[in-house]
């Protein structure tokens, strides 16, 4: 039996506002506040995602797989600094609008999730390391310490009263600030 085209947008309509709720509440948004968001009642989204764990997988996988395929762009790169730069900007572009990024993956989403983040994770660790055997990053900076940069900006707007500066990019604060120098070969 096919399904209707109104099924269809309603189930479309669920996805989108559930994805935009969990990056405005984190993963523990409700199902009343996806329906509202959606703009259809609660029923719908039970309907489409009776498990909440299912509907989690569903919006946390289309984000993981997004930052993955950011990942193999950083590692197709050649040259390690720009790898290094296009996984940083991503990972701290989708953390800083996603507040579904900041609670435990693991417990979320099932087995597919997890398998998703452990391979994010081993393509953050590749690409932190290719730029540090080409002497293009800190050898003293672990992939954890840089996943753990990407949430800095996360605080939206201004951080004590300083106020973001668009003409001073994050490539220019990179390098300046604390990433990017030559440190010779490994």
């Amino acid at each position: 039996m096919p399904v209707r085209s109104d099924a269809q947008r309603n189930a479309a309509r669920v996805l989108a506002a559930a994805r935009r709720a969990v990056a405005t509440n984190g993963l523990h948004v409700s199902y009343h506040e996806i329906a509202r968001e959606a703009g259809v009642g609660v029923g719908t989204v039970y309907r489409r995602y009776p498990e909440r764990d299912q509907l989690m997988a569903v919006v946390l996988s289309d984000i993981l797989t997004e930052l993955i395929d950011t990942a193999h762009q950083a590692l197709d790169c050649d040259d390690a600094w720009d790898g290094f730069t296009t996984l940083f900007s991503g990972l701290v572009l989708r953390t800083a609008q996603n507040a579904g990024l900041s609670g435990s993956l693991d417990q979320h989403g099932g087995p597919a999730v997890a398998q998703q983040r452990h391979e994010l994770l081993d393509l953050t660790r590749r690409v932190v390391e290719r730029a540090q055997v080409q002497g293009r990053l800190r050898r003293d900076l672990t992939w954890q310490d840089v996943l753990r940069l990407t949430g800095a900006p996360a605080v939206q707007g201004c951080v004590l009263g300083l106020e973001p500066d668009p003409a001073n990019g994050h490539h220019v604060v990179l390098d300046r600030v604390f990433l990017r120098r030559s440190y010779g070969p490994a």
